[in-house]
């Protein structure tokens, strides 16, 4: 997903902050974390982001300036990081209620959001499945 086509660089960049630090929630960062973060960075424009945990406070201070919509896709886009690995870790749980109380958003709304994004995951997941899928044993003649 990527829904925060309309940041700029100074939003991009604390919401990569935050996604780094969402990957790491779990003390584990897979590949797919990795190469997800990456990909963001690239569609944000953020060439050389580097994580730096000590700007994490100040990029929620910059992603709570946002507008109600955007919010709502920051806390989307970063629900997404945490479950990239197939799984929700209670570190992760606790950082997204964080996340939510820190934007001032609707729980109900969050978990609109997240089921949204799962949905979501599992359509990409169908279609990979699909795009590599072997052909059919059976012909069919017209």
């Amino acid at each position: 997903m990527l829904f925060l086509h309309e940041f700029e660089r100074i939003e991009a960049e604390a919401f990569l902050t935050l996604a780094a630090e969402m990957i790491e929630e779990d003390g584990i960062v897979t590949a797919e974390e990795d190469a997800l973060l990456e990909d963001y960075a690239e569609s944000l424009g953020i060439v050389g982001f580097t994580y730096d945990a000590a700007a994490s406070a100040a990029a929620r201070d910059t992603l709570a300036q946002l507008n109600e919509v955007s919010k709502r896709k920051v806390y989307m886009e970063l629900y997404s990081f945490a479950i990239c690995d197939e799984f929700e870790d209670p570190a992760e749980r606790r950082a997204l209620n964080e996340l939510r109380e820190a934007l001032e958003l609707d729980e109900h709304i969050c978990r609109r959001l997240e089921t949204c994004a799962q949905d979501l995951f599992s359509v990409y997941a169908e279609i990979e499945d699909v795009l590599g899928a072997e052909p059919s044993p059976i012909s069919v003649e017209k």
